[in-house]
């Protein structure tokens, strides 16, 4: 095995894929006539890189709410879902949920906060008049366990060792 090899063999299990950011999302409806009700789920998107400004496209999203799941397949096709960033910070998710029969299902908005995700809220219709109440949310990183990258590249290290000591013994 020639060195250019192993050094490739090497660093190939350092090469890290990208990462998702998972993050779980509370809260409650604080006006309407829904007051009270509560919301959870969880929106996935790429790990932006540190002191980021700007947004990023969903992977993933579900909600419960008000007895109905609503997913990232079920949201308004003609509003590009997006996650936002102020220094690296996450602000909240821009989403909307307007097909449907609001009598079924009510028609749901997700808002991104301006300054903080603090101020991010969620809006329900469930007549199909208009808005008829809000909710507060909050966003709560989900740590995943990343797998060394060493412990791939510890054991290919062993194997090639091996291999250039077996290859230098006389025969």
């Amino acid at each position: 095995m020639s060195a250019a090899a192993l050094a490739a063999t090497l660093f190939a299990g350092l090469a890290a894929p990208a990462q998702a950011a998972l993050y779980r999302i509370d809260g409650a409806v604080d006006y309407g006539p829904l007051d009270g009700s509560t919301i959870s789920g969880s929106v996935g998107f790429e790990d932006p890189a540190a002191g980021y400004d700007g947004s990023l496209e969903l992977n993933s999203f579900t909600l419960d709410f008000a007895g109905h799941r609503y997913t990232l397949d079920m949201a308004d096709a003609d509003i590009l879902p997006l996650a936002w960033f102020s220094a690296g910070s996450l602000l909240g998710v821009d989403l909307s949920f307007v097909t449907g029969d609001p009598f079924v299902q009510p028609l749901l908005q997700l808002v991104a906060g301006f300054g903080s995700a603090s101020e991010a809220r969620l809006a329900y219709d469930t007549t199909g008049a208009g808005t008829e109440g809000f909710g507060s949310l909050v966003f709560t990183e989900v740590t995943q366990d990343v797998p060394e990258p060493a412990g791939p590249a510890l054991v290919m290290a062993a194997l090639a060792a091996a291999a250039l000591a077996r290859r230098r013994r006389p025969a």
